[in-house]
C-alpha cells in the first residue's frame, strides 16, 4: 500500500485554499503539506510506528504561508516557511528509508522544498485556472500574514491503486498529545 505524510493547516486557513482549488477544478487531494512523498514501505507496521514515534518527539512549530509560485506549468503552489518543518523533514526522513525500497530520490532533506499545492496539471489544471488561482491566493495571503500552528502530522494511504488518497491516521505532536 502507497502512503505520504503531510501537515493539513487549521480549519479556516483549510477552508479558504480548498475554496480556490475547488472553484477550478479537483486537485486530487485536500490542501496540504508534504512531509514525505508517496512511497509503498518495505515493513508498513515498523514504518507507521517510526512516523508516531517520531511524532511524539516534536513540539508544535509555527508555519507560515506567503505568495504563490509554480514548479514549471506543472504545478501551482502556495510558498511554505517554517524552520520546524526542516527540522522535522531532517530528521524523519532518514528513519523511514532505513524502512523503504531503495529509490532514486528526487527529494533530499538537502533538497526538500516545503510547499501547499494549490493545483496539479495532471489533474486537468489549465495555465488559465492557474493565474486565476494564484490571483485569489495571493489575494488572501496579502491580507495580513497567514501563520499557524502545525500540531500533528497526517498520514494518508491509498487503498486502492486506482484511487485517491485518503486519511490513514492524524498523529499529534508532542504537548498536543490526548491527556
Amino acid at each position: 500500500m502507497k502512503y505520504f505524510i503531510g501537515i493539513v493547516p487549521p480549519k479556516a486557513i483549510y477552508q479558504k485554499l480548498l475554496d480556490i482549488q475547488t472553484q477550478h477544478g479537483d486537485n486530487r487531494l485536500e490542501p496540504h503539506i508534504t512531509i514525505r512523498p508517496p512511497v509503498s514501505p518495505l515493513f508498513e507496521e515498523d514504518w507507521l510506528k517510526v512516523v508516531e514515534q517520531q511524532a511524539a518527539t516534536v513540539r508544535p512549530f509555527a508555519v507560515s504561508l506567503h505568495g504563490t509560485d509554480t514548479f514549471g506549468k506543472r504545478v501551482l503552489f502556495v510558498q511554505v516557511a517554517s524552520e520546524g518543518l526542516l527540522k522535522l523533514h531532517a530528521e524523519l526522513i532518514p528513519k523511514l528509508k532505513a524502512l523503504e525500497p531503495l529509490q532514486q530520490e528526487k527529494e533530499s532533506s538537502a533538497h526538500f522544498h516545503p510547499h501547499l499545492t494549490l493545483g496539479r496539471a495532471w489533474c486537468g489544471f489549465t495555465a488559465d485556472d492557474f493565474s486565476s488561482m494564484s490571483s485569489m491566493a495571493e489575494a488572501y495571503l496579502s491580507e495580513g500574514a497567514i501563520h499557524f500552528e502545525a500540531g500533528a502530522l497526517r498520514i494518508y494511504y491509498k487503498p486502492d491503486p486506482h484511487g485517491r488518497y485518503q486519511t490513514y491516521k492524524d498523529v499529534p505532536f508532542l504537548g498536543n498529545l490526548p491527556a
